[in-house]
C-alpha cells in the first residue's frame, strides 16, 4: 500500500467562474446623483442637496457654444448696419430701422438700455416728433433685435458659470423650487414673460441657467416682445402720441431701472465701507 502524497488529499479544484461583465455605468447626469441604497425596514435617507462643484450647465455637455465667433458675427452686424445707415442717409426708412435694430440688439440684462421709448418714438406720427414708421415694422425689427440681445445674456451668462460662486446660486434650494416651476413649461413660460410689460428678467436668466436650446430662447423671446412691441406701436399710432410722451415714458422707464438695480449697488458699497471701517481683532 502506497503512501499518500499531500496533493492526493486535497480536493479536486473546481472550475473557475465565469467572469461575470462588469456593469454598465449609468449615464451621467450633473442634476442628479445616485439614489443611495435602502436601509432596513425600507427607509432610505433623502439624498443631500448638490454641491457648488457638482452643479454644472446641462449645455456644456450638448450644446458647445464658441463665445468668439458670436461676438465676432455681431460686431460684423453692427458695421453692416453702420454702412446702411451711411449709404441711405441719416432719415431714410432703411437707416432708422437700422438704428433701431442696433439700440434694440445692444438692451440686454448686462447692458439695461431703455427700450420702450424707442418703441413708441419710432412709431409715433412725424408730426408730433415721432419718426413715422409703420407698426409692424417696428415691432418686428424690434422683437429681432431683442431677441440677438437676449442671446448675449445667453453666451455671457454661460461664461459667468464657469466661476464658483455663480454656479452656487443653482445648489440652493430656492433655486431648484423656481427651475421646477419653470421646466413645466419651459418655451410658454419664456414667452409670457418676454410679453408683459413688468420686469421679469429672473425668467430668462432661469431659462439659460437651465441650458435651454438656443434657438427655442431666441424663438420664446421673439414669440414674446413681437405682440407686446406690435401693441406700444399701434397706440402710438393711434393716439397720436408726441414727443412728450416719449419723453414721459423714456423718464419712467429710467426711472424703474434705478428703483431696481441702485438699491443692490448702495447696500453692497455700503457693506464693503462697513467692513473697511469696522476695527479690526487684534
Amino acid at each position: 500500500m502506497g503512501e499518500s502524497s499531500p496533493d492526493d488529499a486535497r480536493p479536486p479544484a473546481s472550475e473557475p467562474p465565469p467572469a461575470c461583465p462588469p456593469p454598465s455605468p449609468a449615464p451621467f447626469s450633473s442634476e442628479s446623483s445616485p439614489s443611495p441604497s435602502p436601509l432596513p425596514g425600507g427607509w432610505s435617507p433623502s439624498p443631500s442637496p448638490p454641491t457648488a462643484d457638482e452643479v454644472t450647465l446641462r449645455l456644456q455637455r450638448h450644446e458647445p457654444l464658441s463665445f468668439r465667433a458670436w461676438f465676432y458675427s455681431f460686431i460684423g452686424l453692427l458695421a453692416v448696419l453702420a454702412g446702411i445707415r451711411i449709404l441711405s442717409g441719416d432719415m431714410s426708412r432703411a437707416a432708422v430701422l437700422a438704428g433701431l435694430f442696433a439700440y434694440m440688439s445692444m438692451a440686454c440684462t448686462f447692458c439695461p438700455l431703455p427700450t420702450t421709448w424707442l418703441i413708441v418714438w419710432a412709431a409715433a406720427p412725424a408730426e408730433g416728433g415721432g419718426l413715422g414708421l409703420p407698426p409692424l415694422a417696428v415691432a418686428t425689427g424690434g422683437a429681432i433685435g431683442t431677441a440677438v440681445a437676449n442671446m448675449h445674456d445667453y453666451y455671457l451668462l454661460t461664461f459667468l458659470y464657469r466661476y464658483r460662486p455663480v454656479r452656487r446660486v443653482r445648489a440652493t434650494g430656492l433655486y431648484r423650487r423656481f427651475a421646477a416651476w419653470y421646466n413645466r413649461a419651459p418655451l410658454a413660460t419664456l414667452a409670457a414673460s418676454s410679453f408683459l410689460p413688468i420686469p421679469v428678467d429672473f425668467v430668462r436668466l432661469l431659462a439659460i441657467s437651465e441650458g435651454f436650446n438656443r434657438a427655442k430662447f431666441a424663438l420664446g423671446s421673439l414669440a414674446g416682445r413681437w405682440p407686446r412691441y406690435l401693441a406700444l406701436a399701434l397706440v402710438a399710432e393711434e393716439f397720436k402720441l408726441t414727443w412728450q410722451w416719449v419723453l414721459g415714458i423714456a423718464g419712467a422707464t429710467v426711472v424703474l431701472g434705478l428703483w431696481r438695480g441702485l438699491p443692490p449697488v448702495v447696500r453692497a458699497v455700503a457693506e464693503r465701507m462697513r467692513g473697511r471701517l469696522a476695527p479690526s481683532d487684534e
